[in-house]
């Protein structure tokens, strides 16, 4: 199945996405420093455990219950299965892990070496971008 989400489309949810995901990670290093007795956080390894899961739920739940993300949502398309029903917690994981590496642009060019044009992450968690209207 091939995606009909363009490049650009894909490109400005990621963004609006950014942008709300850096806002969650500056609430939860809020929540961290408030445990912390109101210390900074010095320790960016433990930061990164802390914030990772995090945003992974953000995400994982997006796909999984609502077929969106916030940014999804703004640019009007769904993540899906092939036969339409919402995706797995297993495929959205497989998605998110796929897609820290699309991010450094290897998705992009994956995209234009398959035949149905999916990036990295959707080719091999099996899930597909639909625009919402059609």
């Amino acid at each position: 199945m091939k995606s009909d989400v363009t490049l650009l489309r894909r490109i400005g949810s990621i963004s609006y996405d950014f942008f709300l995901v850096f806002s969650f990670v500056f609430f939860v290093a809020g929540v961290v420093i408030l445990v912390n007795n109101k210390e900074p956080i010095t320790n960016s390894f433990f930061f990164f455990l802390v914030t990772l899961p995090a945003i992974f739920l953000y995400f994982s739940i997006s796909w999984v219950k609502g077929k969106q993300t916030l940014g999804m949502r703004a640019w009007k398309f769904e993540i899906i299965q092939k036969n339409g029903d919402n995706i797995t917690f297993k495929q959205s994981f497989i998605r998110f892990s796929l897609a820290l590496i699309s991010l450094v642009g290897l998705g992009i060019i994956f995209q234009f070496l398959n035949k149905n044009r999916l990036p990295i992450h959707d080719y091999y968690s099996k899930t597909y971008l639909s625009s919402i209207y059609k």
